[in-house]
């Protein structure tokens, strides 16, 4: 007898059958009871001598095989009465099982052979289509060229996934199996929004939560990464939802606590997730796959199948991923168990890492790309350092990929969220502060002519609170002023400037412009209008407190001289410190202050004017900025006339004493010899010149691709550098001992 199929248990369980066997057997009785009055008219007519003569032997066989049927013996011409005492004994309606029954039940039976029948010819089908062993060997070769991250993961934590043909072969049959009911449940879950399965084992246990546990959860890898099973993935999926809001209270709307797993390890926990981050990419390709242009953009191609659910799917599994980057921290976590990888790194940098790979499905849809955006750049400006270059990686990601528009919401929001950290500067957030602000620019240069109209809107931004400031400053209370200085005199505004000069440096420089053959970089044209902001800034308040200001302001344009070869004058400002009542005190106070690092403070304490200490910080920072003016116009042809004044300014200060301390004045003595040595390196290039300063081209050609370095002021700048980098790294060292120790004081 063929097996009870599911469609039958269904039609069982429905109630329809016992509808159906009482309709069948009211219709027996009726028809039993007008064959009852017919023949009783057919007697009264006089009639029933003749049919009696005419199917009598008919009639005896007949009696004879019904008599045979309940189980008594033929009694020939009794047939009638006996026929009778069988109907007087069970009645019309007293068996169990009727005859309607059994056809009924014998109908059934045969629908539901055939429907296996169908099932088993659609599974043989199917499992023709299931890959061999050397097909899926010649897949995981294709897997690890495109995807060589997801393979090495694989080979590091499933190797026996990859070990196709090992096993027993009881495994293989029921990998097959499984295949079976992955194919015929796509077929049937379409309509399935909540992704249920219908199993006879679950259908049992649907209203209990399944604890998920390592041995189901390797199935699911089994049968995604063999099969790219899209029933796994549902499985798998279903799962990483209930892990996501498994924190969450029963009655939170859309919590996932209404899915029929439950998640009771940690490190099932953490496995479950690590799973479906990284397979769901692969299933995904498999069914839908893409190809990437040139450009970096994605063109979706055909799926191999259709399935409309596969869409909702992705878009559901990406909103669970944002729910779960919100919730998790920023602090490392075991990957898995036993996961000895110390630079495996945290679960939310997995996360991060492993949802840039579902973008190119999700760039149709554009409140998932706002919502991922949105969370990306929230991480970016308050996780730890590793985090922050993933989610930055991941943003640039879907730059790249994007239309105008994507971009456009990229730029524009990726400024904004840099704008409120910058306001708390402290030495422990400036690393991270540095580090947000390269990768901005960075993403700024990736499309100048898109950047420029945000370029131009944000820095005009800054020259209307600098006009502001100015126009309240010449009219107003004294009290009015000094909190209009505070709009400008900031963190938040010298880290702008600071920002747009990299963006400009960068976009703008001569070695971009040589990859561009000779093409001018869309942004240049905003340097003037960025300096012009800078050096307002710098004439604003000429206080000696707000001094370590004007060195930040004049460390970012120093960049742009650089990398753009842009000539600003800023010797005049350096030298207006030299002229200030700081150098101008014969006697400076004698104070027992440490020295100042001025890359952590824009303005000075209060305790630090008029002391030897500040004179002398003042006085090195003079002479290293004015250092890197110089090394950066030492291959300019007309660097003598360039340096004269400068020369002639610094002499005149050491002559009346009025340029600080021992220290400083032989320090100052040092560079003015290196001006010169350089100025002599110049003139003896410039006496084998055969064009006047007139040609143009001719003059900016002059010691080009000569490095800076080989002039005497460059190489004395090379050292300095070398000598205030390990001083830098020392103070850092210092600062992070010192916060350390804070950790275990408080921890105490």
């Amino acid at each position: 007898m063929a097996k009870t199929s599911k469609a039958f248990k269904k039609f069982a369980s429905s109630g329809k059958l016992k509808d159906q066997i009482a309709n069948r057997r009211s219709k027996q009785q009726s028809k039993r009871k007008a064959d009852d009055r017919k023949s009783q008219r057919q007697k009264q007519r006089g009639n029933a001598d003749e049919s009696d003569h005419e199917g009598n032997g008919q009639d005896d066989d007949d009696d004879e095989r019904e008599a045979r049927k309940v189980g008594l013996p033929g009694s020939g011409g009794k047939a009638g009465g006996v026929a009778k005492t069988v109907e007087e004994l069970f009645g019309t309606g007293g068996l169990d099982v009727d005859a309607g029954e059994e056809s009924e039940l014998e109908e059934l039976d045969s629908q539901d052979e055939e429907d296996s029948d169908d099932l088993e010819d659609e599974e043989g089908q199917e499992e023709d289509g299931i890959l061999d062993e050397q097909a899926m060997k010649k897949a995981m070769k294709e897997l690890e060229k495109k995807d060589p991250e997801f393979f090495k993961y694989l080979k590091e934590n499933d190797e026996e996934l990859l070990d196709f043909g090992k096993g027993k072969g009881t495994s293989q049959a029921k990998g097959k199996g499984k295949s079976k009911q992955d194919e015929d449940e796509e077929m049937a879950s379409d309509e399935d929004e909540e992704m249920e399965d219908d199993d006879d084992e679950e259908e049992e246990e649907e209203r209990k939560k399944i604890s998920v546990n390592g041995k189901m959860l390797r199935g699911w890898q089994e049968g995604m990464l063999k099969q790219h099973s899209v029933r796994s993935l549902r499985k798998t999926l279903l799962a990483f939802r209930a892990a996501a809001h498994m924190n969450e209270e029963d009655g939170d709307q859309g919590s996932g606590m209404d899915t029929k797993y439950t998640i009771d390890s940690a490190q099932v926990f953490n496995k479950l997730v690590v799973t479906a981050l990284k397979y769901t990419p692969v299933v995904v390709a498999h069914h839908f796959p893409y190809k990437t242009l040139a450009n970096g953009r994605i063109k979706l191609q055909p799926p191999k199948t259709p399935n409309q659910s596969l869409n909702r799917i992705i878009l559901s599994h990406f909103s669970t991923l944002l729910h779960l980057i919100k919730s998790l921290p920023s602090t490392p976590s075991s990957l898995s168990s036993g996961s000895t990888d110390e630079d495996a790194g945290s679960l939310l940098l997995v996360a991060v890492n492993e949802s840039t790979k579902l973008l190119p499905w999700i760039m149709s849809a554009r409140k998932h790309l706002r919502a991922y955006l949105k969370v990306m750049l929230e991480i970016w400006g308050s996780a730890g350092d590793q985090v922050r270059i993933a989610s930055f990686l991941a943003v640039r990601k879907l730059f790249v990929m994007g239309d105008d528009a994507v971009k456009d919401l990229c730029l524009r929001n990726i400024y904004r969220s840099l704008l409120p950290p910058l306001r708390n500067t402290t030495p422990h957030t400036l690393p991270s502060l540095n580090l947000m602000k390269n990768t901005a620019s960075e993403l700024y240069q990736l499309s100048p002519q898109l950047s420029y109209q945000h370029a131009f809107g944000f820095i005009r931004m800054l020259a209307v609170h600098l006009r502001n400031v100015v126009r309240s400053s010449t009219s107003g209370k004294a009290g009015d002023n000094q909190q209009a200085f505070k709009a400008v005199y900031n963190w938040q505004f010298v880290h702008c400037i600071d920002f747009w000069s990299q963006v400009l440096a960068g976009s703008a420089s001569l070695e971009t412009q040589r990859e561009n053959a000779g093409l001018e970089s869309p942004l240049k044209p905003l340097i003037f209008p960025l300096v012009q902001i800078s050096l307002g800034v710098v004439r604003l308040l000429p206080s000696s407190r707000y001094f370590p200001l004007r060195f930040h302001i004049l460390h970012s344009l120093l960049r742009i001289i650089h990398r753009t070869g842009t000539y600003i004058p800023l010797a005049p400002f350096l030298l207006e410190i030299l002229d200030s009542t700081e150098f101008r005190r014969s006697n400076p106070k004698k104070a027992t202050l440490k020295p100042l690092d001025f890359e952590y403070i824009i303005r000075a304490p209060a305790a630090y004017p008029k002391t030897r200490v500040f004179q002398e910080g003042l006085g090195e920072e003079i002479i290293f900025l004015l250092g890197e003016y110089h090394s950066a116009l030492s291959t300019n042809i007309a660097f003598p006339e360039l340096i004269l004044p400068i020369i002639i300014t610094i002499k005149r200060h050491i002559k009346k004493g009025t340029a600080g301390s021992p220290k400083v004045v032989s320090s100052l003595k040092v560079l003015i010899d290196k001006l010169e040595s350089t100025k002599t390196f110049i003139e003896q290039k410039r006496r084998n010149v055969s064009f006047a300063p007139r040609d143009k081209s001719e003059v900016d050609q002059f010691l080009q691709g000569v490095n800076v370095d080989t002039t005497p002021i460059g190489n004395w700048m090379r050292l300095q550098r070398k000598v205030r980098e390990k001083r830098r790294e020392e103070v850092e060292r210092s600062y992070k001992e010192k916060a350390g120790h804070d950790d275990e004081d408080e921890s105490g």
